[in-house]
């Protein structure tokens, strides 16, 4: 018997190579009495079918991503290469949106529209009607996956990303160790109301408080994930306040706050951490533009996703939460990891 024989009906076979039931039979069931010609032809046939097949059942995935654009290439490109190694088993459909151009009701059109997705993989800052959006699409008995940082009110099927709250935690235990018993300020920057800024924030004031009470979070700066902000309003804060012992930047813009940092010859006298290894705080790293990255492994990311959304249905244990490894990166354990 043709053992990749399956999902294809013989009379389906029959009727696209031309030849009768009976030959068709013969050969799938591997029985003499066929010519090689006709064999080959009817095995042809057979991989063209299921291919088709195989095709028209893929599951339509909704990418929906709001975020930095350092984050959003990143997402994009391995989401890409994952679903490439996979054989595309599924239809990507892409919305990648900068965060300062995100407007709540183009987020929402974009979800309102659930007959061409089977499936969601969601990043965006927490919204109420955001929310009441993907409570609909559950509602149909779609998936959806919150990526990175977390929609807890919207009724999501699973969060996929690191505990950000122990990540904030972590920043501040490196800042802490390497200003030692200095007495100072500690700057933090900010961006929108995503939940997993909101966590880092209250991991790493949790660590200052505990563990470190000789260093004070005296104000926070809030820019749009991108360069331009963090460079004019990090900048702007030194001028007015003097140099704090460290930056964390719980956003994006990790090229604006490095530039800031450097044009006023503060490397030496500033620890700056941040998040996401990306070419460019790769670069910084490498450089020593920047002192340490808090990063995760979002190929596992994603492919975590892609299994959750795959086995949806048939799961015995319906995990809603997958906390990935918190991964540190400094200038020398940065350049053998593929970054976009």
């Amino acid at each position: 018997m043709v053992s990749y024989w399956k999902n294809v009906s013989i009379k389906k076979i029959s009727e696209a190579s031309g030849y009768g039931t009976a030959t068709v039979d013969r050969v799938l069931n591997d029985r003499p009495g066929v010519s090689k010609r006709t064999k080959d032809k009817i095995l042809k046939t057979l991989n063209n079918l299921q291919n088709t097949s195989q095709k028209n059942n893929k599951k339509n995935i909704l990418v929906c991503s709001q975020s930095g654009p350092s984050y959003n290439k990143t997402l994009e490109e391995t989401i890409e290469r994952v679903n490439s190694k996979n054989h595309n088993k599924f239809n990507l459909i892409k919305k990648f949106i900068a965060a300062k151009d995100f407007k709540p009701d183009h987020f929402i059109k974009i979800l309102n529209d659930t007959s061409k997705f089977d499936a969601v993989i969601i990043v965006s800052q927490e919204d109420q009607n955001i929310n009441n959006e993907i409570i609909k699409i559950t509602n149909e008995g779609k998936p959806v996956v919150t990526l990175t940082t977390d929609l807890p009110n919207s009724n999501r099927t699973c969060y996929i990303g690191s505990n950000q709250s122990n990540a904030g935690s972590t920043a501040a235990q490196i800042i802490g160790k390497h200003v030692g018993k200095k007495t100072g300020s500690i700057l933090m920057v900010m961006s929108m109301p995503y939940r997993c800024q909101q966590e880092r924030e209250l991991g790493f004031r949790k660590i200052l408080r505990s563990e470190f009470p000789n260093l004070i979070i005296k104000e926070s700066i809030f820019n749009l994930d991108t360069p331009e902000e963090s460079y004019k309003y990090v900048k702007k804060y030194i001028k007015e306040n003097g140099t704090p012992l460290g930056i964390y930047n719980i956003a994006g813009g990790n090229l604006g706050v490095a530039k800031a940092i450097s044009e006023m010859d503060l490397q030496q006298d500033i620890i700056f951490v941040g998040h996401e290894l990306n070419k460019n705080s790769r670069h910084l790293l490498e450089n020593n533009k920047m002192d340490f990255v808090i990063g995760h492994d979002v190929e596992l990311e994603i492919e975590s996703a892609f299994e959750k959304i795959l086995n949806f249905s048939n799961e015995v244990e319906n995990k809603t939460f997958y906390y990935s490894d918190i991964l540190i990166f400094n200038k020398y354990n940065c350049m053998n990891k593929k970054v976009f």
